[in-house]
């Protein structure tokens, strides 16, 4: 069912809007109603995108016993779809109205061109990349078999570190003690996932596809290992993912809210991610835990008090500081969504509403309930 969802969500991205834009194209050539053939296609592509890019692989990862593994690659790669689908309108609908505008051709780029931007490591959609005179197969292995290698030893990493530690914690009262402690033991397994995730897919993966594409463009990540805050590392760590923010969100925003609210655009900006950070740990993991949107908020609170009060020194002692700030967090972020996990497990939700009898065992965080009870009848652990 997973490689079906997938399947469905990559035939649609693949014919829909390039047909769509194409038919769009031609109808202003021939059309005297433009604003109408306009709203028409955008109509086609709204419905069609909240039908397939957006409904169903939600009712999909819902409605069938997946793990978490399985809804992160259909949820994660339902976002990647409707972000090339953006760049890729974005990208070519202005020059066809221009054209249009000047009584010029208004020429689509080959469909071959299309395809190749749905597989290319990259959300930014251009005519042409970069290119590699040929294809180092071996390198590809390699980086595959990394790949493997890094699934393989992650597994392991949460078999010896993370649920021996988690998954017996209802057997004694959740204190403030025990909570701290194991805030500290999460710190190591986090620290070592993010690490394995960080070089899994961003060095391995991605590098294994743009070699196959002969894509020469290879800057998926700078160096984040030497940021001195943390919107420093948010530049650096993704920048696939932070160019098509950049581009698509904070220069639209900048348009809109003029260039004076740089602020606003930046937050508006970071709000936005969170959101879907949040809503991407909601599906795959079955529960909403807000972490992710309140961090990015503190994020850029703390880049504007940064570069307010330092303007802009870097300090010797800042890399040490923002590795200490990065270690908490991933601590704690690694161990309150093992807690919700294993209390939705050991306690679960008794009283189903509306909502939580339409999305299946999305609830909400059970770890405070779970703290309250302790504090308040401790006989039940006994």
């Amino acid at each position: 069912m997973a490689l079906l969802a997938w399947l469905v969500m990559f035939l649609y991205t693949l014919l829909v809007p390039y047909k769509v834009l194409q038919i769009w194209a031609r109808s202003l050539e021939t059309l005297q109603l433009p604003t109408a053939v306009t709203v028409i296609a955008a109509a086609v592509l709204l419905i069609g995108h909240a039908t397939v890019l957006g409904f169903y692989p939600v009712y999909t990862v819902i409605s069938q016993p997946f793990g978490p593994a399985s809804c992160f690659v259909i949820i994660l790669e339902q976002l990647r779809f409707l972000m090339k689908i953006h760049s890729f309108l974005r990208e070519i609908a202005p020059p066809i109205l221009r054209a249009r505008s000047n009584d010029g051709k208004m020429g689509l780029p080959p469909f071959s061109t299309y395809l190749y931007f749905l597989f290319c490591p990259t959300l930014i959609y251009r005519e042409n990349y970069p290119r590699t005179p040929h294809v180092r197969w071996r390198y590809v292995i390699e980086n595959f078999a990394k790949f493997l290698g890094c699934l393989f030893y992650g597994s392991l990493l949460f078999k010896c570190l993370s649920i021996p530690i988690f998954s017996n914690m209802n057997k004694q009262p959740l204190t403030l003690r025990r909570l701290v402690l194991s805030v500290f033991n999460a710190t190591l397994p986090a620290l070592y996932l993010v690490l394995l995730m960080f070089f899994c897919f961003f060095h391995c993966w991605l590098n294994a596809f743009a070699e196959m594409l002969r894509f020469a463009d290879r800057g998926f990540y700078k160096d984040w290992w030497n940021a001195t805050s943390f919107p420093t590392f948010f530049r650096t760590w993704n920048v696939v993912v932070h160019d098509w923010l950049y581009y698509y969100i904070y220069q639209d925003l900048l348009w809109v809210f003029k260039a004076k609210a740089q602020s606003v655009a930046l937050l508006s900006t970071f709000i936005i991610s969170g959101v879907v950070h949040e809503y991407a740990f909601t599906l795959c993991f079955g529960f909403f835990y807000p972490f992710t949107l309140p961090f990015s908020i503190v994020v850029v609170l703390e880049g504007m008090f940064y570069s307010t009060f330092t303007h802009g020194n870097k300090r010797p002692n800042s890399n040490i500081l923002f590795w200490t700030y990065l270690l908490l967090g991933l601590a704690l972020q690694f161990c309150l969504q093992s807690l919700e996990w294993y209390s939705q497990i050991h306690c679960p939700v008794q009283k189903v509403s509306i909502l939580t009898q339409g999305v299946g065992q999305i609830s909400c965080p059970s770890l405070l309930k779970a703290y309250i009870t302790a504090q308040t009848f401790p006989a039940l652990y006994v």
